[in-house]
Parts: structure tokens; C-alpha cells; sequence
């Protein structure tokens, strides 16, 4: 009797052994040995970034005071491919705006990426100063990335009778060349 006992101890080990292998635990805890197939082929996983990347513009732009704004810009960007080599994957996506602001309102450029930064920041982009460029004669650069995504936010400073404008730019993560 007192060996049955240990018997079911060990299968119920073993069982418990199988399920966690078997993907009960977290992906993130799993043998690193484990190959997963990509969830989405490569057109779906751009349809996805592309879609991101306009609503995360879009939120942005939306939180610069419609009474500053003058114009905003199509957008100047696009599907590009990874590689400048012949192939048709991997592709990313860019999305490039530009925000002219009044050049007689009472906020500059530089006043508008401060309040930017701060939002930005709240909604989980991260600024990475280290990567950012000096600042130029008439331009400085703002680098943020969130899940993958870039964004630099470009401010020109140049005073009036110059436009007063920001430029904004997502460029999403490239898709997966092993996704199906």
C-alpha cells in the first residue's frame, strides 16, 4: 500500500510535467527550444502596423489645441520595403505628417513638443534621448518608442515670419519574413 501511494504521487507529477509542457504555462516560461508558427502572414501583420500607426497619429495630432493648428499635412509616408535589395519582404510602414501651427499664437513649436512630451509619455512612449541627434540650426529631433514603433518628433525653431511647425513620424517594426 505504502508504494501505490508514491505511484500516484509520481503520475500525478508526470501528468503535471506533460500539461506544463505541453503550453499550459506562459509563453514567456516555456523551453526556449519551442518553435512557434507567426499568428499572421506578412500582409496582415503591415495591415495591423499600418492601422496602428495612423491611430497612434491621429491621437497625437488630435492633442496639439485645434486653435494653434493652421494645417495639417496628408500623410507624406508609405509602405516601404526593409531591403534595398530585389526582395519583396520584409516591409514597414511610415507614417509622416507635418502640423503648421499660427505664427501669431501664443505657442511656439518648442511650447507644443513640452506638452507633447509630457502626454506622450503618459500614454507609454518612452523618449530615448541617447539616440537623438544634436540639436540643429533650425531644427531639434525628440526620439519615442512604444511596442516596436518609432516616433520623432521633429521641432523647427526658427521664429516667425518662418512656418511654425512640428513634424511627426511613426515607422512601425518590420513584419516577420517567417510569418506564412
Amino acid at each position: 500500500m505504502h508504494w501505490r501511494g508514491h505511484e500516484i504521487v509520481l503520475a500525478v507529477m508526470v501528468c503535471a510535467a506533460s500539461l506544463l509542457l505541453a503550453g499550459c504555462m506562459p509563453a514567456g516560461e516555456r523551453a526556449s527550444t519551442e518553435r512557434t508558427e507567426p499568428e499572421m502572414s506578412q500582409d496582415q501583420q503591415l495591415s495591423a502596423f499600418v492601422l496602428r500607426a495612423d491611430a497612434w497619429g491621429a491621437e497625437i495630432i488630435s492633442e496639439i489645441p485645434s486653435e494653434d493648428v493652421v494645417a495639417v499635412s496628408t500623410n507624406g509616408g508609405g509602405v516601404r520595403r526593409a531591403s534595398n535589395q530585389s526582395h519583396e519582404w520584409p516591409k514597414y510602414y511610415v507614417w509622416d505628417q507635418i502640423v503648421e501651427l499660427s505664427a501669431d499664437g501664443p505657442r511656439t513649436p518648442v511650447d507644443v513638443a513640452e506638452d507633447l512630451d509630457a502626454w506622450l509619455k503618459k500614454q507609454g512612449w518612452e523618449r530615448n534621448e541617447e539616440q537623438e541627434l544634436p540639436p540643429g540650426r533650425h531644427t531639434f529631433e525628440r526620439d519615442y518608442f512604444r511596442q516596436g514603433f518609432h516616433l520623432v518628433v521633429e521641432v523647427y525653431t526658427d521664429p516667425p515670419p518662418h512656418a511654425q511647425k512640428i513634424t511627426l513620424m511613426i515607422v512601425t517594426p518590420e513584419t516577420d519574413p517567417e510569418a506564412n
